[in-house]
């Protein structure tokens, strides 16, 4: 018996999509989700506003990565710091996500833009102070994304704050500036 793969239209996969209950942006706050013993992280209300438009899925990818992230600084502090609540306040993607492709026809995964992400939150140090965490990486040249793929820049902010946190320093650094909306396919104004 030769085994087929299972193949699911497109057609099939928008009916599929418009049977589930439409639930609004605004509506969108995922909980706090708590990946390891020292690490939650949250969505900013700007960043919840667009998962409709960027994607639910990729949004809670990042917010997984952004604790990874964390969770492993945290591990190589030496004891400097106990947990955090980390806020993802902003994320641009380099490349269009699924749901941006799949709303706009004439992206592709060669388009491209400068990204990055902004975080904001706390840590917990060792002795139990609450200590406001601020962190940015932003890129600004389009010539440096040659082989980004859609969340590398976010991804460069995550470990910017990994390698900070790793070294006991409390993030506090912002680099760069976002521009653009980070929604490929919006229509110039």
């Amino acid at each position: 018996m030769t085994r087929r793969p299972c193949v699911l239209s497109l057609a099939a996969a928008g009916l599929l999509g418009a049977a589930a209950p439409a639930v609004h942006a605004q509506h969108y706050a995922p909980p706090s989700e708590r990946f390891d013993a020292q690490v939650t992280v949250d969505l900013g209300p700007a960043l919840a506003a667009k998962a409709d438009r960027i994607g639910r899925r990729e949004l809670n990818d990042l917010r997984r990565d952004l604790a990874r992230s964390a969770s492993e600084g945290i591990a190589r502090s030496r004891g400097a710091f106990r947990a955090a609540h980390l806020v993802l306040l902003d994320a641009k993607p380099n490349r269009p996500t699924f749901e941006q492709m799949g709303r706009e026809p004439g992206l592709s995964m060669r388009s491209i833009a400068v990204g990055g992400a902004r975080i904001g939150g706390f840590v917990v140090t060792a002795d139990g102070r609450r200590v406001p965490v601020r962190c940015s990486w932003y890129e600004t040249d389009l010539r440096n994304e040659r082989g980004a793929a859609t969340w590398s820049d976010a991804d460069r902010a995550f470990d910017i704050l990994a390698q900070d946190l790793a070294q006991g320093r409390v993030p506090n650094r912002e680099i760069g500036q976002p521009s653009g909306s980070g929604d490929f396919g919006d229509r110039f104004r």
